[in-house]
């Protein structure tokens, strides 16, 4: 567990946790192990825990009205998720799949709602990570409507490298492993379009192509140029 102490507590959430806020939950941690391909939980499944992402990506993914797989997001180490289903008691919202051999640090049902009772104070720190899961789904419905397929891939790329808002931009590259069909389906668009505006963003030079592969080679200069126009 100590191995992976460092990023699951990475995010811009969970280091605004009071030092023995962070260690009562990473106590409370069970580490999995999952294969590439395999499912963490499927839509309409009971909530059994909060989670946080060691080592490897998760697709997350709905179903459209024809049938096919929607990609709604792709999440890396340091992100913790699975939060909704353990305040309301409802089934979670979306499919989620490992997209690589991942490790995913669970904390029990059980266990976070004694973590809760015995500390109220939680609530505060919870209440700010649903609120940003509020701001994404705005985001993502502003994507969807007002803005043009260049800026909400932008958008896409943005949420990406900053895990949905839990990591801040940053001045280093990032490397996201993705392929060009992948960034079609969360903007609802094909690979032509999608192999096109990445051209010209790459000619502005905010990101660097490679195969199967996207480098942002300074995200905050592409959150600077791009959030306010």
């Amino acid at each position: 567990m100590e191995h992976f102490k460092p990023v699951l507590i990475s995010s811009s959430w969970f280091s605004s946790l009071p030092e023995y806020l962070q260690n009562e939950l990473l106590g409370k941690v069970r580490l999995k192990h999952f294969k590439a391909g395999q499912q963490l939980h499927a839509k309409g499944e009971d909530g059994v825990g909060f989670y946080g992402i060691c080592e490897g990506r998760l697709r997350v993914t709905t179903i459209g009205v024809d049938g096919s797989e929607m990609l709604l997001a792709l999440l890396g180490p340091g992100t913790w998720f699975g939060e909704i289903s353990m305040f309301d008691n409802l089934p979670r919202t979306h499919d989620n799949f490992c997209e690589t051999d991942s490790t995913i640090a669970v904390i029990p049902k059980n266990a976070f709602n004694e973590l809760l009772k015995k500390f109220p104070e939680l609530y505060p720190y919870f209440a700010t990570l649903l609120c940003a899961r509020v701001r994404s789904a705005f985001q993502f419905i502003d994507a969807s409507t007002g803005l043009s397929l260049k800026h909400q891939l932008v958008k896409r790329l943005l949420m990406l490298t900053t895990s949905y808002g839990q990591h801040v931009p940053e001045n280093s590259a990032i490397t996201l492993t993705l392929s060009q069909e992948s960034l079609a389906q969360m903007i609802n668009s094909c690979r032509q379009t999608v192999n096109r505006l990445l051209g010209e963003l790459q000619q502005e030079g905010l990101v660097l192509l490679h195969y199967g592969k996207i480098t942002i080679p300074n995200p905050d200069k592409l959150f600077h140029d791009y959030r306010f126009r």
